[in-house]
């Protein structure tokens, strides 16, 4: 049920709304201009395009920037769904931000329910549920955006590790048990968040960090072949030229006698 329902311009830079609490769920959006949250410790910056939501009983106030108007669509609810309990309630209140798009579809919302809010009728607790919903939505969504991106966090700095490892012990020539035993993880587990991060297998990625490796190495031309495929973990020069010439398409010597820069990704004749 709404219990409250607040729309239109305010200027909360000369009339800040103090702390105080709110018996219902409240749902506030700047949609124009820009407004400050007030805690019980701190004002945080004025904020654009945002949606906050709060639980019942939540201290907080609002404030704003001295002679700017800001359009704000203000809801209190008795109750919310399930699920946007679970999400709001564990964090103290929830931040989302609003695109242009979903800042106009929340303004005509509240124009609507504006209209009901001022004449009673019977479609009005349809429209005050279609809110809501409206609502409960974008928690949801913002939610399960935040999940992905922490997932993805997750996952970048797992293979991440894994990589600054494998590259700190390249010449032991490990295999993907012991790097996944390194960094947490199984050699599946890893394999598949390297597909996901990289979009390519383990395998292709080690074998072009040791390629590099040993370019960079055989730049100097005093250095042996023997030493660089012992810094490259591939344990023999014989086994370091037949994998060079199978990649390459040449030899490491051959390329040592070509002149100037060549693309590890380029064959030469």
């Amino acid at each position: 049920m709404l219990i409250y329902l607040g729309t239109g311009e305010r200027r909360y830079g000369e009339k800040p709304v103090p702390l105080h609490r709110r018996r219902g769920w409240e749902f506030q959006a700047v949609l124009q201009g820009s407004i400050s949250l007030c805690l019980p410790d701190q004002t945080l910056p004025p904020e654009s395009y945002r949606l906050w939501i709060f639980p019942p009983d939540h201290q907080h106030g609002w404030a704003g920037v001295k002679r700017q108007r800001a359009q704000v669509a203000v809801f209190h609810f008795l109750s919310v769904p399930e699920l946007v309990q679970r999400i709001v309630a564990p964090k103290g209140h929830l931040e989302i931000s609003l695109s242009r798009t979903t800042a106009a579809r929340l303004r005509r919302l509240s124009s609507h329910a504006e209209l009901y809010w001022n004449r009673p009728a019977p479609g009005m607790m349809i429209c005050y549920e279609h809110i809501l919903m409206e609502l409960s939505l974008l928690v949801c969504e913002d939610n399960s955006h935040r999940t992905r991106q922490a997932q993805e966090n997750s996952a970048q700095k797992r293979v991440d590790a894994a990589l600054q490892w494998f590259s700190t012990r390249m010449a032991e020539n490990p295999g993907l048990p012991e790097i996944a035993r390194a960094t947490g993880s199984s050699p599946a587990h890893l394999r598949r968040l390297f597909h996901e991060v990289l979009d390519t297998s383990p395998k292709h990625i080690l074998d072009q960090m040791r390629f590099q490796r040993a370019m960079q190495l055989m730049s100097d031309a005093g250095m042996k072949l023997e030493t660089i495929s012992e810094q490259c973990g591939f344990g023999s020069a014989s086994a370091f030229s037949r994998a060079f010439k199978d990649k390459f398409g040449c030899s490491p010597e051959s390329w040592r006698r070509v002149p100037g820069p060549i693309s590890p990704y380029s064959k030469v004749q």
